[in-house]
């Protein structure tokens, strides 16, 4: 049998008990009781200082494995410190979820029976407000089942014999109370919330009202819930890969028809695994575009399940679509090569993207700029707000563009990078460059093609400040004429040709700056 141990924690300079086994219950030591007292009932009484900071890491992890139960959940950590003792606490929204467990009443035994076995003794309780469940978890006296049920229309009933620290109040507000002979929160129920007000402050009304569903509490949960959830749970726990492999198939196909009934598409998603032994694993993947095709999405879980150490087995499996686009139905044709390509050319940036990596497999997309650089930027494929086209970009050919279109170097560095140049003066190419350590002798070139700088962009610091007073507005601001380029395509003897330019117009008594911004192929 286990001896009577107690957690001590530090409260008001004082030493507090902050949770106690059932050995030490068993002895009339409760949590909450002072180290002092609790010693003159049991001198024998083994206790252990309490790490606060470690019981909230493991409080978030528990608050995560109860995600097998509903989509919605969070740690109590203000009741998690040593202000409320006896415990952590873990908020379960199970609206539209106690069915799929039975009922009510088979969630709780479930959740209950399941932390047994990971070592923790709990107590649970379902109200329609969580300051009603909170109260009647930690303050019902339980006899066979460690849980409780709270009728819709009777949490004053069943909260009114138990004593106010139920109410999640401040040690001091319960000192003060139980001073007036406060006790139980029937004993506030008929008192004018005024009266409580101007003698204890708003803290004690608003739990009471709380706690009676007369004023909101909003609880934030660990993560955001997606209405797009789907789950399987297992009567006994399954490891073989092939069970595994089936019931993502099933739980694709459930969310792809959610999807479809909603006229959305998944972006993102997740797959949780809930093992029995309480440790949580994820795994994650992205769209290019929306989809619910429900081959595909359990095409990109497919490759990924070899990393699910399923030792102990899998109780259950949610999928959840964690970022969702309106999809809406598509009109069928009798010509559907247009339709395959495009969505093939969508499911393979998919595929690699979930198997290379998402920062591995990119989408170009254009910008608004004529500054090289600027004109285009990468982003991974998962990420793109923008679907990727069926067919490539083309260029206009029509004759009056065909003056204007200069060739470009197919490889564009990812930074302007300086060399040394020797160039006549002021608007010839370089007859040599030094870059790289390597010297290249030119002996062909063609330019310049000269791009001025976005002198509508006042970030850039291109346009001289608007003089303040009345006279000079009438002067028209004229653009710096710094960082205009001089673009020149070169080649050397060997053949090599490379797209360098200069920086700034030629002026006398200053050496302008060269650049290689790319190689052509």
């Amino acid at each position: 049998m286990d001896s009577p141990l107690g957690i001590v924690d530090e409260t008001r300079q004082q030493l507090v008990l902050h949770a106690v086994n059932h050995a030490a219950q068993k002895t009339g030591i409760r949590a909450g009781m002072t180290l002092a007292d609790a010693r003159a009932i049991l001198p024998s009484l083994k206790t252990s200082e309490a790490d606060i900071q470690a019981e909230t890491k493991a409080l978030s992890r528990l608050a995560d494995w109860c995600g097998r139960y509903t989509p919605w959940t969070a740690p109590d950590e203000e009741g998690s410190g040593a202000a409320f003792a006896g415990g952590g606490s873990v908020w379960l929204d199970i609206t539209g979820c106690a069915h799929l467990f039975g009922g009510e009443e088979a969630l709780m035994r479930d959740v209950i029976d399941r932390l047994n076995c990971l070592g923790f003794t709990s107590y649970a309780a379902t109200a329609d407000t969580s300051g009603a469940a909170w109260a009647a978890a930690r303050y019902t006296h339980y006899k066979r089942r460690r849980w409780t049920s709270v009728r819709k229309g009777q949490a004053q009933n069943v909260l009114a014999p138990l004593p106010v620290a139920g109410l999640r109040l401040k040690s001091n507000t319960v000192s003060g109370l139980q001073a007036v002979g406060l006790r139980r929160i029937g004993d506030l129920i008929p008192i004018p919330r005024a009266a409580l007000a101007d003698r204890f402050g708003s803290e004690v009304a608003d739990r009471l009202d709380q706690a009676f569903g007369d004023r909101p509490e909003p609880i934030s949960p660990i993560a955001p819930a997606s209405p797009w959830h789907a789950r399987v749970n297992f009567a006994e726990p399954i490891g073989r890969s092939e069970d595994i492999s089936n019931a993502v198939h099933k739980l694709c196909n459930e969310l792809a028809d959610m999807l479809e009934n909603e006229g959305i598409g998944a972006r993102r998603l997740t797959l949780t695994f809930y093992p029995p032994d309480g440790v949580v694993e994820r795994l994650q993947a992205g769209t290019s575009q929306a989809n619910r095709n429900a081959d595909h999405l359990a095409r990109l879980f497919s490759e990924k399940l070899d990393r699910i150490t399923a030792t102990f087995g899998i109780d259950a499996i949610t999928l959840t679509a964690t970022a969702s686009e309106k999809l809406p139905p598509s009109q069928a044709t009798l010509d559907r090569r247009s339709e395959k390509r495009e969505t093939s050319v969508a499911e393979l940036a998919d595929r690699l993207s979930n198997r290379l990596g998402n920062k591995n497999v990119v989408q170009l997309a254009l910008h608004e700029s004529h500054i090289p650089e600027r004109a285009i930027s990468s982003n991974p494929v998962t990420t793109c707000s923008h679907p990727i086209p069926a067919t490539p970009w083309r260029i206009s050919s029509s004759p009056e563009n065909q003056p204007f279109r200069r060739p470009r170097p197919l490889r564009l560095l990812p930074h302007p990078e300086e060399v040394e140049a020797v160039a006549p003066v002021p608007d010839d190419p370089p007859v040599m460059f030094r870059w790289r350590k390597q010297v290249f002798r030119i002996e062909h070139a063609d330019g310049p093609e000269r791009i001025a700088p976005e002198w509508w962009n006042d970030r850039l610091g291109l346009l001289e400040t608007e003089p303040e007073n009345e006279e000079s507005r009438t002067t028209p601001i004229i653009p710096v004429q710094e960082n205009i380029r001089d673009y020149y395509r070169v080649e050397d003897r060997r053949g090599r040709r490379f797209w360098v330019y200069r920086d700034g117009v030629y002026n006398p008594g200053t050496k302008p700056s060269w650049y290689v911004h790319g190689v052509f192929g």
